[in-house]
């Protein structure tokens, strides 16, 4: 018996309400139309704008589901963040699933509005803030689910090293060495606060799921590669995993009653999956969140966004 096709997993969604990062394009943009076809309310979060409305718009097409709103938002923007989640406490009486999707790698070296290292700011950051902000919303929901899009990418680093920890040494011009670094160093951190998040929230009915889409995916995520490297994803596209098979987790997890309250596991394809050690490390998560919280304002005590 082969696998399951992405229209072939999910449950009733409907009466749901489903938060989703980076639905412009790729995954996030998957998910968000299968879950719209089963019935979920759907608040799309994204800072491409054009690709955003008119994936808003194709969904509400395609599934006659018109419960789609757009938002539009960086979520290396700390501000704008908390601008969007003001938004959504506001104007929704309930939030049943949040999934940070959105991340980049980088080949050169960016700050992002706040003077953070951009892949940093991105896939941990800005997740990290928005669970923050929403976690209230997520417990007055509850049974409700978060669920963190990681990578197996964070089993490359064994610890971090918090006296560069914007990846400032070394990193002139394009180096993809240093960008894949980067991008692992910010998925180890985000599987740290997601284990973290889901021991605070034990008993709360909100579940945390970290998840690894799989290795070598369709997506744009390769858009900011050079060179040869860009030539390299050019030639093996074809033999790469399908964002449709690796977006299929994202539904599971959403809608799947029997992993309901099965919190703080790392998945991949629908399964339980080993992450590093140096993400379950305590000492660790602990410092990594604490940077987290000051970076972006919610430790008791500092600037909103200090850089």
């Amino acid at each position: 018996m082969g696998e399951l096709t992405l229209n072939e997993v999910g449950h009733d969604m409907r009466g749901k309400t489903v938060l989703i990062t980076g639905t412009a394009s790729g995954m996030g943009r998957i998910a968000a139309r299968r879950l719209a076809e089963l019935g979920a309310r759907l608040i799309l979060v994204d800072f491409d704008v054009p690709n955003g409305e008119s994936g808003r718009d194709e969904i509400v097409r395609e599934t006659g589901n018109d419960a789609v709103e757009f938002i539009d938002c960086d979520v290396t923007n700390f501000d704008q963040v908390r601008s969007m989640c003001e938004h959504v406490n506001a104007a929704y009486d309930r939030l049943d699933v949040l999934i940070n999707n959105a991340g980049i790698t980088e080949t050169v070296r960016r700050d992002s509005v706040h003077g953070y290292e951009m892949t940093m700011a991105t896939n941990c950051l800005g997740p990290f803030l928005i669970c923050e902000l929403l976690k209230d919303k997520l417990k007055a929901s509850a049974p409700s689910r978060v669920i963190n899009i990681c990578s197996d990418a964070h089993k490359m680093i064994k610890a971090l090293d918090f006296d560069d920890i914007d990846n400032r040494a070394g990193w002139q011009g394009v180096n993809h060495n240093k960008g894949f670094q980067a991008y692992a160093r910010s998925k180890l951190s985000l599987a740290a606060v997601s284990f973290k998040l889901a021991a605070e929230l034990q008993g709360s009915g909100v579940t945390v799921y970290t998840v690894s889409p799989g290795y070598f995916i369709q997506t744009n995520i390769h858009r900011h590669m050079r060179g040869l490297w860009k030539l390299g994803v050019k030639l093996c596209w074809p033999f790469l995993q399908s964002a449709e098979r690796a977006t299929r987790t994202y539904v599971y997890l959403a809608s799947e009653p029997a992993v309901a309250g099965d919190s703080g596991q790392y998945w991949e394809h629908m399964a339980h999956k080993e992450p590093s050690p140096a993400s379950r490390d305590r000492a660790f998560q602990d410092r990594i969140w604490d940077y987290a919280a000051e970076a972006t304002g919610t430790l008791p005590g500092a600037g909103a966004a200090a850089a």
